[in-house]
């Protein structure tokens, strides 16, 4: 089993509350023990310590880093705008890792200074990103096999609900950009985007500020192509679409979250991913479709650990929720058992990465013209248009 680790929790209601559940992820994990959690909500707090068993709790969670000694901190605020100050308390406390809900900064430049001062005092960083599931795995196994020949692109498309285009390319499409560049097995060399808002190509008026504390935004429809460094195209896109329903399936999923994934085009076959970690999987069985069927159908792939329960029924998507976050908890142990990095499972660096893909669309949007990759504005794209515009 190894050692057990001693964690605390990061909380903060109605900013963000513990995100994705971040707060459960070691329950029922012999490997860690979670001895307190913060809250600066009193009401949120006592609800906390209620689900958690937290043996102490705090309103300050510096007071808590302070004194806890933690080897394990989660940080888990779904609203971006203090994950900066929280996990560089966290790697200064002395912790070993910290599994940051996503998306890890609001900025590339706070991303930067997040990941450069853990890695100087060897702390690593997860982030919740939910390429952390079993369909994921299993799609980048057909992959490595050969089974899809060459690779070609990849197509992502983002949840499209109420906020679609800008929010729904940070707040979920960071997702995707991480299980691209982990499909791909590659960096990206450039992108060149297309942010609309309404079908009109934005102008300064649009800019406005993003929820969730993501910073400003503009836009509510988002394309880009992206060229990977081993010569892999990839695409991303989200538009309003009309009003969501309830689909028929044996998942009981919105429309919406069926069409939130990813196609992975090969030369002799393709894969669809939907709707991770609930996941979906399609196989089909050559590199071009052609919905006349004569050269074979769409193939379901059910993975019956990661969907049913001993007893037959379904895991619910929270369920499937906390078994990725599980994932990503051992991965740490892992990681710190065996003194190395984080690995198959997003890392700090990998959120880095991630966030420059979605910043280089509005980038490129704003200059008209491809941004290639490291970007040299590691600020808020829009700030930066803004300062310009009002210097002149």
């Amino acid at each position: 089993m190894g050692i057990s680790l001693k964690v605390g929790i990061i909380g903060d209601t109605g900013r963000g509350n513990y995100g994705h559940g971040l707060d459960l992820a070691y329950e029922g994990l012999d490997q860690f023990d979670v001895v307190a959690v913060s809250d600066p909500d009193p009401v949120g707090l006592n609800d906390a310590v209620n689900r958690i068993g937290a043996s102490r709790y705090y309103k300050d969670y510096r007071e808590m880093l302070d004194k806890e000694q933690l080897d394990v901190v989660s940080v888990c605020p779904r609203w971006v705008g203090k994950h900066r100050e929280m996990i560089i308390a966290a790697a200064e406390s002395g912790a070993k890792a910290i599994f940051c809900e996503k998306p890890i900064a609001a900025t590339l430049a706070h991303g930067d200074e997040i990941m450069d001062l853990c890695n100087r005092k060897g702390v690593r960083v997860a982030v919740a990103h939910r390429r952390a599931n079993m369909y994921e795995e299993y799609g980048k196994q057909i992959i490595e096999r050969g089974d899809l020949g060459d690779i070609l692109s990849i197509k992502a498309r983002g949840k499209e609900d109420h906020r679609s285009g800008a929010t729904d390319l940070m707040v979920l499409g960071t997702h995707l950009m991480d299980s691209m560049r982990y499909m791909a097995g590659s960096e990206v060399q450039w992108v060149y985007g297309r942010v609309t808002q309404d079908e009109n190509e934005i102008s300064m008026v649009d800019v406005r500020e993003g929820d969730e504390e993501i910073g400003l935004i503009a836009g509510n429809g988002v394309d880009a192509f992206y060229s990977f460094n081993n010569g892999i195209s990839g695409y991303f896109e989200s538009h309003p679409q009309s009003a969501d329903i309830t689909t028929a399936t044996d998942t009981k999923l919105t429309r919406s979250s069926r069409s939130f994934g990813f196609e992975v085009y090969g030369t002799e076959g393709i894969i669809s991913i939907r709707c991770s970690p609930c996941s979906e999987f399609y196989q089909y069985p050559h590199g071009r479709w052609i919905p006349d069927g004569i050269d074979g159908n769409w193939e379901r792939v059910i993975i019956d650990d990661w969907d049913i329960r001993p007893d037959g029924s379904l895991y619910t998507a929270n369920e499937r929720t906390d078994m990725s976050n599980k994932i990503i908890a051992r991965e740490i142990h892992a990681a710190i058992l065996n003194d190395r990095d984080i690995e198959n499972v997003s890392s700090g660096s990998d959120a880095v990465a991630d966030l420059e893909m979605i910043m280089g669309i509005h980038q490129s949007q704003i200059t008209r013209s491809r941004v290639y990759f490291p970007m040299e504005n590691r600020d808020n794209p829009y700030e930066t248009w803004l300062n310009s515009e009002s210097i002149k």
